[in-house]
């Protein structure tokens, strides 16, 4: 059987069911992935901070030393959210560590702008190690390709499709479910939420985010803020329940709210910035608006409060198309792309 050497990352805010973390259980292969070693604490700062790298943690560097230890290996090796988690394994091309050819795919998951601001170490010596480049979104390749002759595709987030589907029993609200805090819009969120209450004198807004963005929520009427974490279960019922999810983003690759609201059937109102429309393409018949068309959003969510056919249109062309995510499929794109 195949193997694979994995580091991967658990996020707090993904659940059981959410994140690109989950390709990995999905992989049809044998996954070879260490624990991290217990090291004194200065010794673990001192080759963390020398990385430069957010969120990069001292037991990502324990598991990037074991790999590398494993001199008399030949070893195809993953890396996922490379973004925070690969630094070390740029060794793994020199000697002693380059014994046996290995061969090194990392996947990125931030925005052009973000690669900029977290990358700050020599990306020319880093980046010019990897083998293999799995992006989120076509806006990545040309950062990339500025630094690496490494191979690049552009392979999509996936989606668990049997924890995230609709609900035949869940009764609809007149509620707009806003969740998550990465790379959002607030302004425009703030616009679209000022001319909906203009409309409607009992509409819900839920807001699920951390404490400080979800304070600037506090101003509207009709707003439920929760800032802790949420069960699976709980997002989920909040994609079943409400009318529309309103995602207002700066910029974006992959992001795990189109994903479920596709998946869930909740109309999804998000704009057309960085790789939307690669993963909302015309075909899909899913309507994407341009940053300006604000008067158009405003009514396009009226209507769908407003008509149950419009909402059950949009939910079936929402949960038809989220079929193309499906984890099953992107994990042999991922691991066909692996083995090449």
């Amino acid at each position: 059987m195949k193997r694979v050497y994995v580091i991967n990352k658990q996020w707090a805010r993904s659940g059981s069911f959410s994140g690109y973390q989950r390709v990995v259980d999905y992989l049809d292969c044998e996954v070879k992935s260490y624990r991290p070693l217990k090291i004194p604490y200065r010794i673990a700062k001192f080759f963390t901070l020398r990385t430069k790298l957010v969120n990069y943690q001292s037991k990502t560097f324990t598991k990037e030393f074991r790999i590398l230890t494993r001199l008399f290996k030949k070893k195809k090796i993953l890396i996922t959210y490379g973004d925070m988690d690969y630094y070390y394994l740029h060794l793994i091309k020199f000697f002693p560590f380059n014994l046996f050819k290995n061969e090194v795919t990392v996947t990125f998951h931030h925005p052009p702008y973000e690669l900029e601001n977290r990358l700050q170490y020599d990306r020319r010596k880093i980046l010019g190690t990897i083998d293999k480049i799995i992006v989120m979104g076509s806006n990545q390749i040309p950062f990339f390709k500025q630094y690496t002759d490494a191979r690049i595709q552009f392979i999509p987030h996936g989606i668990n499709t049997s924890f995230f589907e609709p609900s035949v029993a869940s009764k609809r609200k007149k509620q707009i479910f806003i969740f998550g805090v990465s790379h959002r819009d607030h302004d425009r969120n703030f616009k679209i939420i000022e001319g909906l209450l203009l409309v409607f004198d009992d509409l819900s807004i839920v807001v699920v985010m951390a404490p400080k963005e979800a304070a600037l929520y506090r101003r509207f009427r009709g707003v439920k803020i929760i800032t802790r974490k949420i069960t699976d279960e709980e997002l989920l019922q909040f994609y079943h329940e409400s009318s529309c999810c309103l995602l207002s983003l700066k910029d974006c690759t992959a992001s795990n709210v189109i994903l479920e609201a596709l998946a869930t059937g909740c109309p999804l109102i998000v704009n057309d910035v960085g790789a939307v429309k690669e993963y909302l393409p015309e075909e899909s018949g899913i309507r994407v608006f341009k940053d300006y068309e604000l008067s158009e959003t405003i009514s396009y969510i009226e209507e769908i409060i407003n008509s149950s056919t419009l909402y059950r249109t949009i939910l079936k062309k929402q949960v038809t198309w989220s079929k193309h995510y499906d984890w099953e499929l992107i994990a042999k794109k991922t691991l066909d792309f692996i083995e090449l």
